[in-house]
């Protein structure tokens, strides 16, 4: 399966402390004998952590894994529980980083210090104990469970590595951020380095002891140890995704989106309360800037095709730093709304910049948020807090009709201006943006005109998905079942399109490839599709060329939804092999596609064009003579004009012999 994936930069709620109570790092602890506990006592621990009361076991072999998600907020200690992923799913508003290299290798003190002296953050208070490497890079879930031997450089190799068994055995773990592909700049969907700052290095004993949190305060040894790396996303503005819910209503575990679905979205707004400590033109908005003018902040959100935003679940707050929800602010006494802008809004303090780049479609969607009046500041003045964040939340139906922008399928890009988005010379800055996707399906290519015309491209061809080439006119919908024009599609499904925006780029978005449909597997895994293309539309002058394209297939069968975002990452955009989507005679070769036509998807390059003909053409595969309308007639005309001058001819024979 081809795959692209789009990173975003998310924001992290306090986490909890460390989850292990009174842990220590020091070898010469005291453990209190296993029968002071019950066995089947948890111990305050999740069965993942392998706690252990008692003894330390010399025989098992301890593991180590890493979960890394991405924030916008700082100051947060690693955790070291399998307990502490329960809050950290339960926060929508992180998401995993993929693709972050993590090297960890055993230490021991410095000469002339002690264990309790090892700073992880400072190489002068230890020294490695042996030349192993260990490199883990996260997986689509943020998660590290297997480790490898680290080269020169600390990238893994392919030899695959155990952490050893027995008392005395610590380490200190740090983030590899030259080494991580996710900061490669060959990478078109990595994690932009200005807005990033590196988790802190972790220092820790592995077998870990500690004290159960149990009344008893059990001591013993976690076997398998959950780091949680402090991560942050160093950017004032965020878009992200909240809960995927399907169209029954119920929340998916995953967030893959088919259509139909409904998608829920915040944008969230950093809001500093430094008093006199705050500063002008340091690009941060504090509560003594605000005016109260409906010109402090302005939130922009534009939805592509794919996505229907529902006015009525608009709700906006205020939140605290530990991430309460302290104020709710009402429309039109704390702040304006315009859901009908059919054009790229413009900036706050530049309206001769737009809160976005031009999108190549008309059929996109702006909304647009002004806050504050002054009733609106006066509720910000009331929270306590020296970090605050102004929110906005709202659901967004997953669509059949693709995505016009082109920038990953089920996508949205926001953007924030607000009246200190200013440098230290006071000039005014960009809007901040943000793009979040979610896992789903697409199908991108270009629709270009003939070579003879050099490829151009050919926007507002339209497209559908069929079954076979026995039923080119019933079209693939968001339940795995085909409709015809005269069919009574249901409640809740979508039936797919896709049109050519402006570049002739044509995509679509939330294709159901995860079980549903009649003669789908039950559960959510990637089914053996076999769709083929038509187009439906096309433009005057031009020539439909007729006839199905096959096939659209999906790599991966039989996996799982949970295992594919575990291996893309959930904000994956899923695309076929498209060496089976064969164009024949209406292919255009990717390598005759001019400079100015050629297309992007999801930043990468579109590698399949379908090209077409116009009507006068004779050189199309399909060079039917008859074209219709005013083709036929001419061609009517042509015709008498031959029978005419036949008979003019025949006449003068005629005439000539009786002379």
């Amino acid at each position: 399966m081809h795959m692209q994936r789009d990173n975003e930069g998310i924001r992290l709620p306090k986490l909890l402390g460390l989850a292990v109570a009174g842990a220590t790092l020091l070898a010469g602890m005291v453990v209190l004998p296993a029968t002071q506990a019950s066995a089947a006592d948890a111990y305050g621990f999740a069965a993942e952590d392998d706690f252990v009361a008692g003894d330390l076991d010399t025989a098992k072999v301890p593991q180590l894994t890493v979960t890394k998600y991405l924030s916008l907020n700082d100051g947060y200690a690693p955790t070291g529980s399998a307990n502490d992923a329960v809050h950290l799913n339960s926060n929508h508003d992180l998401a995993p980083a993929k693709d972050i290299l993590f090297n960890v290798r055993e230490v021991q003190p410095a000469d002339g210090k002690s264990l309790a002296d090892i700073n992880a953050n400072d190489p002068t208070s230890f020294t490695p104990k042996n030349t192993t490497v260990y490199a883990g890079v996260t997986d689509g879930q943020g998660v590290i469970s297997d480790w490898y031997q680290g080269d020169a450089s600390g990238k893994p190799t392919s030899t695959k590595l155990t952490f050893p068994t027995g008392p005395n055995h610590y380490y200190v773990m740090n983030e590899n951020t030259a080494g991580s592909p996710a900061f490669d700049p060959s990478n078109p969907h990595g994690i932009d380095m200005s807005k990033y700052k590196t988790a802190v290095n972790s220092f820790f004993g592995l077998p870990y002891a500690t004290n159960g949190t149990d009344a008893n305060q059990t001591r013993g040894f976690i076997y398998h140890l959950h780091l949680y790396p402090k991560n942050v996303n160093a950017q004032s503005f965020a878009k992200t995704v909240q809960s995927v819910k399907g169209a029954d209503g119920n929340v998916k575990d995953q967030t893959t989106a088919t259509a139909g679905d409904t998608v829920t979205y915040k944008l969230s707004q950093k809001i500093y309360n430094e008093g006199n400590g705050s500063a002008s033109n340091d690009g941060k908005l504090d509560v003594k800037e605000l005016k109260g003018q409906g010109a402090d902040v302005r939130l922009a959100d534009r939805m592509s095709s794919s996505l229907k935003g529902n006015p009525a679940t608009i709700k906006a707050d205020i939140r605290d730093s530990d991430g309460n929800k302290v104020v709710d602010l009402a429309i039109t006494d704390d702040y304006t709304q315009d859901l009908t802008a059919n054009a790229n809004p413009a900036a706050l303090n530049d309206t001769t910049k737009k809160m976005f780049a031009d999108a190549p479609s008309d059929d996109v969607t702006y909304w647009v948020f002004n806050f504050f009046t002054t009733g609106g500041v006066a509720k910000v003045k009331e929270v306590k807090t020296s970090v605050m964040e102004l929110e906005v939340t709202y659901d967004a139906l997953v669509t059949g009709n693709g995505d016009s922008t082109g920038t990953g399928g089920v996508v949205n890009d926001a953007a924030s201006d607000f009246i200190d988005n200013k440098d230290s010379e006071g000039n005014n800055l960009d809007p901040v943006p943000s793009h979040t996707n979610v896992t789903n399906a697409a199908l991108a290519f270009g629709s270009v005109g003939s070579k003879k015309l050099g490829y151009p491209a050919l926007p507002e061809t339209e497209y559908r998905l069929v079954k076979d080439a026995d039923s080119t006119d019933k079209y693939l919908a968001s339940d795995g079942k085909f409709y015809g024009s005269k069919d009574t599609v249901p409640d809740n499904v979508q039936v797919y399109k896709a049109t050519a925006n402006k570049k002739g780029l044509v995509v679509f978005a939330a294709l159901p490839i995860f079980g549903t449909g009649e003669g789908k597997a039950a559960d959510k895994t990637v089914q053996n599709t076999s769709w083929m293309l038509v187009e439906t539309k096309t433009p005057k002058d031009w020539r439909n060329p007729g006839i199905p394209f096959g096939t659209v297939t999906y790599g991966d069968v039989g996996m799982t939804e949970e295992g594919i975002v575990q291996k893309y990452g959930r904000n994956a955009t899923l695309q076929p092999n498209y060496d089976a989507l064969n164009f024949g005679n209406f292919n255009a070769p990717v390598g005759e596609i001019g400079a100015d036509t050629k297309m992007m998807f999801n930043n990468v390059a579109v590698s399949k064009y379908l090209a077409h003909y116009k009507t006068t053409d004779g050189d199309s595969p399909l060079a039917l003579p008859l074209t219709g309308g005013r083709g036929i007639l001419l061609l009517l005309v042509v015709g008498a004009l031959i029978m005419g001058g036949a008979l003019y001819a025949r006449n003068r024979r005629n005439n000539a012999a009786r002379a």
